[in-house]
Protein backbone atom coordinates (compact mmCIF):
# COMPACT_ATOMS: atom_id res chain seq x y z
CA UNK A 1 0.00 0.00 0.00
CA UNK A 2 1.42 3.37 -1.05
CA UNK A 3 1.52 6.21 1.42
CA UNK A 4 -0.47 9.37 0.68
CA UNK A 5 1.71 12.38 -0.02
CA UNK A 6 0.66 15.73 1.44
CA UNK A 7 0.84 19.25 0.01
CA UNK A 8 2.65 21.86 2.17
CA UNK A 9 2.68 25.65 1.69
CA UNK A 10 5.23 27.85 3.49
CA UNK A 11 4.51 31.49 2.78
CA UNK A 12 4.86 35.02 4.11
CA UNK A 13 7.16 38.01 4.18
CA UNK A 14 9.51 36.56 6.80
CA UNK A 15 12.95 35.04 6.38
CA UNK A 16 13.19 31.26 6.59
CA UNK A 17 10.90 29.71 3.96
CA UNK A 18 13.78 28.29 1.94
CA UNK A 19 15.40 27.10 5.17
CA UNK A 20 12.23 25.12 5.93
CA UNK A 21 12.48 23.41 2.54
CA UNK A 22 16.18 22.72 3.10
CA UNK A 23 15.41 21.14 6.46
CA UNK A 24 12.72 18.94 4.91
CA UNK A 25 15.24 17.88 2.29
CA UNK A 26 17.81 16.85 4.91
CA UNK A 27 15.23 14.91 6.91
CA UNK A 28 13.91 13.12 3.82
CA UNK A 29 17.39 12.22 2.55
CA UNK A 30 18.22 10.93 6.04
CA UNK A 31 15.30 8.53 5.53
CA UNK A 32 16.59 7.47 2.11
CA UNK A 33 13.78 9.23 0.27
CA UNK A 34 14.05 10.25 -3.39
CA UNK A 35 13.99 14.07 -3.25
CA UNK A 36 13.72 16.52 -6.13
CA UNK A 37 14.30 20.22 -5.55
CA UNK A 38 13.25 22.99 -7.98
CA UNK A 39 13.99 26.69 -7.43
CA UNK A 40 12.51 29.71 -9.15
CA UNK A 41 13.34 33.46 -9.00
CA UNK A 42 16.76 32.88 -7.42
CA UNK A 43 20.05 32.26 -9.18
CA UNK A 44 22.69 33.09 -6.61
CA UNK A 45 25.20 30.36 -5.78
CA UNK A 46 24.49 29.30 -2.22
CA UNK A 47 26.26 27.32 0.46
CA UNK A 48 23.23 25.10 0.98
CA UNK A 49 23.28 24.08 -2.68
CA UNK A 50 26.84 22.84 -2.17
CA UNK A 51 25.81 20.78 0.87
CA UNK A 52 22.66 19.43 -0.77
CA UNK A 53 24.76 18.31 -3.71
CA UNK A 54 27.02 16.38 -1.33
CA UNK A 55 24.02 14.36 -0.12
CA UNK A 56 22.81 13.70 -3.66
CA UNK A 57 20.25 16.48 -4.15
CA UNK A 58 20.80 18.78 -7.10
CA UNK A 59 18.78 21.99 -6.87
CA UNK A 60 17.37 22.64 -10.34
CA UNK A 61 17.31 26.41 -10.89
CA UNK A 62 15.10 27.96 -13.54
CA UNK A 63 16.77 31.36 -13.71
CA UNK A 64 20.12 31.37 -15.50
CA UNK A 65 20.18 34.12 -18.10
CA UNK A 66 20.60 37.15 -15.83
CA UNK A 67 21.74 38.31 -12.40
CA UNK A 68 19.08 41.03 -12.15
CA UNK A 69 16.08 41.12 -9.87
CA UNK A 70 12.81 41.04 -11.79
CA UNK A 71 12.01 44.67 -10.92
CA UNK A 72 15.26 45.75 -12.61
CA UNK A 73 14.51 43.90 -15.88
CA UNK A 74 13.24 45.44 -19.08
CA UNK A 75 10.15 43.89 -20.73
CA UNK A 76 12.24 41.70 -23.07
CA UNK A 77 14.24 40.31 -20.13
CA UNK A 78 11.02 39.63 -18.20
CA UNK A 79 9.74 37.61 -21.18
CA UNK A 80 13.01 35.61 -21.28
CA UNK A 81 12.65 35.01 -17.56
CA UNK A 82 9.07 33.80 -18.06
CA UNK A 83 10.12 31.37 -20.80
CA UNK A 84 12.86 29.94 -18.60
CA UNK A 85 10.45 29.63 -15.66
CA UNK A 86 7.91 27.81 -17.83
CA UNK A 87 10.57 25.16 -18.49
CA UNK A 88 10.64 24.67 -14.74
CA UNK A 89 6.88 24.24 -14.65
CA UNK A 90 7.16 21.55 -17.33
CA UNK A 91 9.82 19.84 -15.22
CA UNK A 92 7.53 20.00 -12.18
CA UNK A 93 4.67 18.44 -14.17
CA UNK A 94 6.99 15.62 -15.22
CA UNK A 95 8.23 14.96 -11.67
CA UNK A 96 4.70 14.97 -10.26
CA UNK A 97 3.99 11.91 -12.43
CA UNK A 98 7.12 9.98 -11.42
CA UNK A 99 6.15 7.32 -8.87
CA UNK A 100 9.80 6.90 -7.86
CA UNK A 101 9.83 10.43 -6.39
CA UNK A 102 8.96 10.74 -2.70
CA UNK A 103 9.31 14.48 -2.08
CA UNK A 104 9.36 17.52 -4.36
CA UNK A 105 10.46 20.87 -2.94
CA UNK A 106 9.60 23.94 -5.01
CA UNK A 107 11.20 27.15 -3.75
CA UNK A 108 9.39 30.32 -4.87
CA UNK A 109 6.60 28.57 -6.78
CA UNK A 110 4.24 31.12 -5.26
CA UNK A 111 6.56 33.91 -6.41
CA UNK A 112 6.41 32.95 -10.07
CA UNK A 113 2.62 32.88 -9.79
CA UNK A 114 2.72 36.30 -8.10
CA UNK A 115 4.78 37.65 -11.01
CA UNK A 116 2.23 36.39 -13.52
CA UNK A 117 4.44 33.71 -15.06
CA UNK A 118 2.17 30.77 -14.17
CA UNK A 119 -1.59 30.43 -14.08
CA UNK A 120 -2.52 29.46 -10.52
CA UNK A 121 -5.43 27.29 -11.69
CA UNK A 122 -3.03 25.30 -13.88
CA UNK A 123 -0.63 24.86 -10.97
CA UNK A 124 -3.49 23.65 -8.75
CA UNK A 125 -4.51 21.17 -11.45
CA UNK A 126 -1.03 19.65 -11.80
CA UNK A 127 -0.60 19.40 -8.02
CA UNK A 128 -4.00 17.75 -7.67
CA UNK A 129 -3.16 15.29 -10.46
CA UNK A 130 0.18 14.20 -8.98
CA UNK A 131 0.90 10.57 -8.17
CA UNK A 132 -0.67 9.95 -4.78
CA UNK A 133 2.58 8.96 -3.06
CA UNK A 134 4.33 12.28 -3.79
CA UNK A 135 4.78 14.79 -0.99
CA UNK A 136 5.19 18.37 -2.26
CA UNK A 137 6.24 21.51 -0.41
CA UNK A 138 6.22 24.99 -1.96
CA UNK A 139 7.26 28.44 -0.79
CA UNK A 140 6.72 32.09 -1.61
CA UNK A 141 5.49 35.35 -0.18
CA UNK A 142 1.84 35.29 -1.26
CA UNK A 143 -0.74 32.54 -0.78
CA UNK A 144 -3.66 31.96 -3.13
CA UNK A 145 -7.12 30.77 -2.15
CA UNK A 146 -7.12 28.10 -4.87
CA UNK A 147 -3.92 26.62 -3.46
CA UNK A 148 -4.85 26.95 0.19
CA UNK A 149 -8.05 24.99 -0.50
CA UNK A 150 -6.06 21.93 -1.62
CA UNK A 151 -3.16 22.25 0.86
CA UNK A 152 -2.76 19.77 3.69
CA UNK A 153 -0.46 22.09 5.68
CA UNK A 154 -0.02 25.86 5.56
CA UNK A 155 2.54 27.73 7.65
CA UNK A 156 3.01 31.49 7.58
CA UNK A 157 6.50 32.89 8.09
CA UNK A 158 5.91 36.41 9.33
CA UNK A 159 8.57 39.07 9.67
CA UNK A 160 8.49 40.80 13.05
CA UNK A 161 11.95 42.35 12.94
CA UNK A 162 14.85 42.07 10.48
CA UNK A 163 18.47 43.21 10.76
CA UNK A 164 18.38 44.28 7.10
CA UNK A 165 16.65 47.44 8.36
CA UNK A 166 19.86 48.21 10.30
CA UNK A 167 21.94 47.87 7.13
CA UNK A 168 23.04 44.24 7.57
CA UNK A 169 23.18 42.71 4.09
CA UNK A 170 23.10 39.05 3.06
CA UNK A 171 25.95 37.08 4.64
CA UNK A 172 27.56 33.90 3.34
CA UNK A 173 26.71 30.96 5.56
CA UNK A 174 23.66 32.72 7.04
CA UNK A 175 21.53 33.96 4.13
CA UNK A 176 23.25 32.10 1.32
Amino acid sequence: MNKKGCFHIYYGNGKGKTSVLNGMCLRAKGSNMNVKYLRFLKNMKTSENDMLSKIGVEVENFYHFSKKFIWDMNPQEVEEFKVESLKGLERLEQLLQDESVDLILVDELLGVIENGFFDKEHVVKIINNRKSNIEIAVSGRVIYEQMSEIADLISEVKEIKHYYEKGVTARKGIEY
